[in-house]
């Protein structure tokens, strides 16, 4: 604001000035003087005053120039006209030239300090506008500057359902993956939603309310995927009290979602596996209790058919009784195998064998007359690795695997037993971790109508069936199956729709060899003369596995973990052959190492290794000039034949 009024009088006559001067000096004006049009000008120049008393007859010029200055300047003083040559035109010409008043000389002093004070007021009236509309734009400058660098999303939309966005900071149209702040706004606020009748749902409760608070919202991006958005709203009325807008903030809250959804699996787990252990506990307890009992049901009936004729009427009955005894035992060892594990010693086991050895069983057979209407079917890996386990616990996976199929269908349908060999480098489902390495998967799978979300959560528990009451099933069965794949590190993941189950059960490999097993081909087949191998591989326990291997054959070997660092050692090094990883992360993959390496040594020869299918970065590099492709678990005999073959190219 101005506190002292600052006054141009501008007159030829130095003695007028002087009169105005002495007029207006009681009345607290700052008051400067000038005689000429070019010593306004010069004045306005060089300082700001709030009016000007300005006499139309000038020397040098008239005073509209002085107005046009004050004008294309935009200096903001008013002006008055005083003048002794008055006429209605040049009344006319002064006003719309922006004078704010016209009094012709002479003219009655109080009527000149009227028409100042009258000015002075209306200047004021324009500066404190002015700062208001300063103070203003500040604040709105203020805002936009914190709404812009927020990192959550900031918003003005319409009302209504069909609302626009009126205003949005950079945070909001980055959350939605667009380009820039134009585009965002050409949109409606419904296009944003996935499921767009929500709006009216929105805008019904904010219209209610006059208000909402993290409201979680299910919303859409550019490019079509969605996040959940926690999105709260004010409503802003006019002074009519009518709905201007909706201003409103959005955060991205998908993250934390689904930390929160880990979290919540996490304590469901840990709760299950206390109440697993507890059960476990329990059923130790039992079994302890049965043996005990069972010690005199087992025993004594097969001393007594030792010593009863062969044509007693006491034998079918005893012969029942002691069949009893040997289920119950049966039941005990799996109570056992809950509560304790696998106890008994493990050894190098064929799946396959296994599994043919179970399908010619008597309990098989007593299970296809059970189900006459099911078929059993087989893929078995011919190339499959032996594994480390206890004989005795694995059949028994096996039998209540094919059991439990089996059971799960009504009417004809079929059960699926198949084996393979597979590199695991990726988390599984239902585990936060596990070691990556080689692994046997046996996977059994029916066609029946498969398991309920809610039963799917309880399968592996103890005493848990949905089997029918007095036909089969003692809720033990996929108990067994947990523990015995628990004491064998290994894994389980379990699909089930509307289409059948599968069980997929992951047991790490061995290359420990059967002890009368031999191999196909001779080893001297495939053995090297002190050729030297370069290994390249990101996972160190596969690099370990790959150099002994190839020690075993003959061969010199060379480990690193990543393609740079080959293509660095091959700088000042040469060998004789690359074992290439295809996958390897972070860094290069298989094929850019050797596409960068056959730069430095063209003809190096390579074989490729993976535990993926056959890319087609595996055939381009193949293209380039590398050799065999080998998929990832590999024998002594499939790695040995495919270096062989490479170095003999």
């Amino acid at each position: 604001m101005f506190d002292k009024p600052k006054i141009l009088i501008v007159d030829d006559e130095p003695r007028m000035c002087q009169s105005l001067k002495e007029l207006l000096a009681g009345q607290n004006y700052e008051l400067h003087t000038g005689n000429s049009a070019r010593e306004a000008i010069e004045f306005l120049n060089n300082n700001s005053f709030d009016l000007i008393l300005l006499d139309l007859c000038l020397p040098d010029m008239n005073g509209y120039h002085v107005m046009d200055h004050i004008s294309r300047q935009s200096l903001g003083a008013l002006v008055i006209i005083l003048t002794g040559n008055a006429s209605e035109e040049s009344a006319i010409e002064a006003l719309r030239r922006g004078a704010f008043d016209y009094l012709k000389k002479p003219f009655e002093p109080e009527k000149l300090l009227t028409t100042v004070k009258n000015a002075l007021n209306q200047q004021k009236i324009k500066k404190e506008g002015e700062l208001a509309q300063e103070a203003l734009r500040e604040s709105e400058e203020k805002y936009k500057s914190l709404a812009n660098n927020l990192n959550v999303g900031v918003f003005r939309n319409s009302a209504g359902p069909n609302g626009i966005f009126i205003e949005a900071n950079p945070a909001i149209v980055k959350m939605f993956g667009f380009d820039n702040r134009e585009e965002f706004l050409k949109l409606r606020v419904s296009d944003l939603y996935k499921n767009p009748p929500e709006r009216k749902e929105y805008n019904a409760k904010i219209l209610k309310d006059g208000a909402i608070r993290n409201e979680e919202l299910e919303l859409l991006k550019k490019d079509g995927t969605s996040f959940i958005g926690s999105v709260s709203a004010v409503l802003v009325k006019d002074e009519k009290r009518e709905v201007k807008y909706y201003d409103g903030i959005i955060e991205d809250i998908t993250e934390r979602k689904l930390t929160e959804e880990a979290l919540r699996e996490s304590d469901e787990k840990l709760v299950r596996s206390k109440k697993m252990e507890s059960l476990g506990l329990l059923a130790g307890g039992v079994a302890h209790d049965l043996n005990n009992i069972l010690s005199g049901i087992v025993s004594y009936p097969e001393l007594i058919l030792l010593d009863l004729p062969k044509n007693s009427k006491f034998r079918k009955p005893i012969e029942t009784m002691q069949k009893s005894g040997h289920r119950a035992t049966a039941i005990v060892q799996d109570l056992l195998t809950v509560a304790r594990g696998v106890a008994t010693i493990q050894k190098p086991l064929s799946l396959n064998y296994l599994i043919r050895d179970y399908l010619n069983s008597p309990e098989f057979k007593k299970l296809e007359q059970f189900h006459p209407t099911v078929t059993i079917k087989t893929y078995l890996d011919g190339d499959l690795f032996n594994i480390i386990g206890s004989h005795v616990h694995i059949r028994k996976v096996v039998m209540n695997l094919v059991s439990n199929a089996s059971e799960a269908i009504e009417g004809c349908g079929n059960v699926t037993i198949s084996t393979r060999n597979h590199y695991v480098d990726r988390p599984l489902r239902g585990y936060d971790d596990v070691n990556i390495g080689e692994y046997v998967i046996l996977s059994v799978s029916d066609d029946g109508s498969g398991i309920s979300s809610d039963d799917l959560e309880r399968i592996f528990e103890p005493f848990y069936t949905k089997k029918t009451m007095g036909r089969s099933g003692t809720g033990l069965g996929l108990a067994v199956v947990w523990n015995v794949v628990q004491d064998h590190k290994g894994y389980i993941d379990t699909t089930t729709d509307e289409n059948g189950t599968t069980f997929e059960l992951y047991f790490p490999i061995t290359r420990d060899e059967i002890s009368d097993k031999d191999s196909t081909i001779p080893a001297k087949d495939y053995k090297g003369n002190g050729e030297t191998i370069l290994v390249v591989d990101d996972v160190a326990s596969q690099r370990e596995i790959s150099a002994k291997i190839l020690d075993l054959l003959g061969y010199k070997t060379k480990v690193v973990s990543s393609g740079e660092e080959a293509v660095e050692y091959l700088k000042e090094n040469t060998v004789n052959l690359l074992l290439l990883d295809m996958i390897m992360d972070p860094g290069m993959n298989g094929h850019e190492t050797y596409e960068r390496i056959i730069k430095i040594h063209p003809n190096q020869k390579a074989v490729i290794a993976s535990g993926f299918a056959e890319t087609d970065a595996v055939r381009e590099a193949q293209r380039l000039g590398a050799g065999r492709y080998v998929k990832k678990p590999f024998t002594l005999e499939k790695i040995g034949l495919a270096v062989k073959e490479e170095l003999e190219r």
